[in-house]
């Protein structure tokens, strides 16, 4: 992500939430708006399309997950945990993403160089992990069934951590201001931000957990240079990493075999990125909108405009929670939940 400690001084000048649609199940339900007014305005409001629920929320709203059958969001700005009964949890300074395990969902805050894992039960924290050395930055998260895997941009490199107990296990080396992290088949994939760069983390031995010099992951760096001088959310599906690509306005797909990009769409200020099957759904800052890539055929589809916000100081993000894609966007303090059918079509 970007440097998200500074984003605290345009705290202040957040938009103000508007009327939700009606409430959706599988979206985090906040208390009542800050405050409401009677003007009734002639201008013409924004209708989302049909089918797909927007929900306000109280803060700026930026890492998703699917926690069950519903949806977490992080609230960097109030410093908590919009779970799925309108419940804020505190976790700390400028908490930015989330990912649900059998342990706990665990959550990265950046400004505090923690991670806090909830019970989703009880929706309160039972473990705060303090990362060494100090001055860590934790950022992206992933699961892949054994570790938890967490992005240490201010560091570069990637943390393996047991979710039981929070100790890490290993720290693998990445390129310059890695972001986020995705999961492949045989490893992990890191998207450096700075250095233009993935990182692929492959398994290459099974190595003792008593042996510090050891290593059960080598890092490989993937140079993307011009093609993608940005690159943040990424997703792997069959052998290829779809890579948004920010600043250029761009999602591209990278051969994991070869490191050539092999595809390569327009969306308007890309960012997140998630898989669903052979699906792939790209969501850029801008309304915001999604398109849907068949991975199969290697073609996308036509855009889906959720709103009319505009580019983000800190970035949006998505998550498959059952049936439905479900994205925020920090500016307009919203969720969107939209139907995969919709997607599909």
């Amino acid at each position: 992500m970007r440097a998200l400690l500074a984003v605290a001084a345009l705290s202040g000048l957040l938009l103000a939430g508007c009327t939700s649609t009606d409430a959706d199940p599988g979206v985090a339900e906040p208390g009542s708006p800050a405050g409401s007014s009677d003007v009734v305005s002639d201008e013409p409001t924004f209708a989302p399309p049909a089918g797909v629920t927007v929900t306000d929320v109280p803060d700026r709203p930026v890492g998703v997950e699917a926690v069950g059958s519903h949806a977490w969001a992080a609230l960097p700005d109030s410093g908590s945990l919009l779970t799925e009964h309108g419940h804020e949890v505190p976790v700390g300074s400028a908490p930015l993403r989330l990912v649900a395990t059998p342990a706990g969902v665990w959550v990265s805050v950046i400004r505090d160089g923690t991670l806090v894992r909830i019970d989703p039960d009880t929706e309160e924290v039972d473990l705060t992990v303090h990362l060494k050395p100090t001055g860590s930055e934790p950022e992206g998260l992933a699961w892949d069934g054994t570790s938890l895997w967490v992005v240490d941009q201010a560091h570069d490199r990637v943390l393996r951590v047991d979710p039981a107990s929070g100790a890490v296990v290993e720290a693998v080396p990445t390129g310059a201001g890695p972001r986020l992290v995705a999961l492949g088949d045989q490893g992990a994939w890191v998207a450096d931000y700075v250095d233009a760069s993935l990182t692929r983390l492959l398994l290459v031995h099974d190595c003792a957990a008593h042996l510090p010099e050891c290593s059960d992951y080598e890092p490989r760096t993937i140079p993307l240079d011009n093609q993608c001088l940005t690159p943040q959310g990424l997703a792997w599906v069959d052998h290829v990493v779809w890579v948004t690509c920010t600043v250029q306005s761009r999602v591209i797909g990278v051969d994991e075999v070869t490191g050539k990009v092999i595809a390569r769409f327009p969306v308007d200020h890309a960012d997140a990125v998630v898989a669903d099957g052979n699906d792939v759904y790209v969501v850029g800052q801008v309304g915001p909108t999604v398109r849907r890539i068949d991975t199969t055929t290697r073609t996308i589809g036509d855009p889906l405009v959720l709103d009319e916000a505009g580019p983000t100081t800190e970035n949006v993000a998505a998550a498959i929670v059952g049936d439905t894609l479900v994205v925020s966007h920090p500016e307009v303090r919203r969720l969107y939940s939209v139907p995969l059918g919709l997607l599909r079509r």
